[in-house]
């Protein structure tokens, strides 16, 4: 936030000048600095994008004028003629040097020009970006329709009005540094300081982000933030097209269509108490499903655990379905019952 106190204790003036004549010597220039303090102007490098410049002048003497250019010569704060010492605010345009020049007048009305003086300060201003701490990035918990909102931290910028966060899974930069195409838009939460993201697919997405101020420039974009996001390996149907037993045919489809790789499956007594599994075996995904057929001698309660190892777009997990096999007049039948699920984080 931008400090807007008044009355602000002036520093004295000691060094930085690059011309600071005689006649100046009356005055005392402060800037506020990284923490918001008054500070006397002397060359200093800062981070504050909203930094404010208090000129201090002995009682009775003359008026005076001053101005600050930014680094490509735009025009960061004027006073005009002033006997004034309230603090003045420099408008940020961009990162480098800025150029503060006060002349001194003999009369209270800006009469009798003084050579005037100059002396510089540096802004270096910018935002950081972290990846969320908890890994791996799901778009959604197992078995849930919501997408889970990530928060990134950030580290922003004294002086900064806003922020402007950008996350593509497109990684090409514009020359500036932000990213090209048409990148989805974000906020900064500043009272946790973090910028809540929801991914809708899984994939590999680049995040940057910068700081600004209103009617000045903006710092350059943060490096790209490279994160990958998964979706869980969870089913949307599990069924038995063959459940004549001993032997059946599990059906299953998988609600991320674009999940590769192999399942291994076991089965254990009990839906319920310790469980011992044994494999029946692994089966390899194929157009978002897979099948798989088992012999089982026994009927009653039974569970079948399925085992992912993870992809490209699918994080690693395991669920856990309860399966009563039953007999009937002429065969036994298996029916699924509701399924437990556990994701591997």
């Amino acid at each position: 936030m931008r400090s807007r106190s008044r009355g602000i204790a002036l520093g004295v003036l000691t060094a930085g000048a690059l011309a600071w004549p005689a006649s100046a010597q009356a005055l005392t220039v402060s800037v506020t600095g990284d923490d918001g303090v008054p500070q006397a102007l002397t060359g200093q490098t800062m981070r504050n994008m909203a930094p404010q410049i208090a000129i201090g002048r002995v009682a009775g003497e003359g008026s005076y004028s001053a101005a600050v250019v930014g680094p490509k010569g735009q025009s960061a704060m004027v006073t005009g003629c002033s006997d004034s010492t309230e603090p003045r605010t420099v408008l940020y345009e961009g990162n480098g040097l800025y150029t503060f020049t006060v002349t001194v007048y003999a009369g209270a009305s800006c009469t009798g020009a003084q050579s005037p003086g100059t002396l510089t300060f540096n802004i270096q201003a910018g935002v950081s970006l972290a990846p969320d701490p908890n890994t791996p990035l799901l778009t959604r918990e197992p078995d849930e329709f919501a997408n889970v909102e990530h928060r990134l931290p950030i580290a922003g910028n004294l002086g900064a009005d806003t922020y402007d966060v950008r996350y593509s899974t497109s990684s090409r930069l514009t020359p500036d540094g932000g990213l090209a195409g048409e990148p989805k838009s974000a906020f900064v939460d500043a009272a946790t300081s973090t910028v809540p993201i929801r991914f809708s697919k899984p994939g590999r997405y680049t995040v940057v982000a910068r700081a600004r101020v209103f009617g000045g420039a903006a710092t350059p974009w943060t490096a790209p933030l490279t994160l990958r996001v998964y979706a869980p390996f969870d089913f949307s149907s599990s069924s038995f097209p063959d459940a004549r037993g001993p032997s059946y045919r599990l059906s299953v489809r998988l609600r991320e269509r674009t999940a590769r790789g192999r399942v291994r499956i076991s089965v254990a007594r009990r839906w319920t108490g310790p469980a011992r599994y044994r494999s029946i075996g692994t089966v390899r995904i194929r157009g978002g499903g897979f099948t798989k057929r088992f012999t089982l001698s026994q009927t009653g309660e039974w569970r079948i655990r399925y085992r992912f190892e993870g992809s490209a777009t699918t994080a690693p997990g395991t669920v856990v379905e309860k399966v009563r096999i039953r007999r009937t007049a002429r065969s036994s039948a298996a029916r699924a019952a509701p399924r437990t699920v556990t994701a591997a984080r």
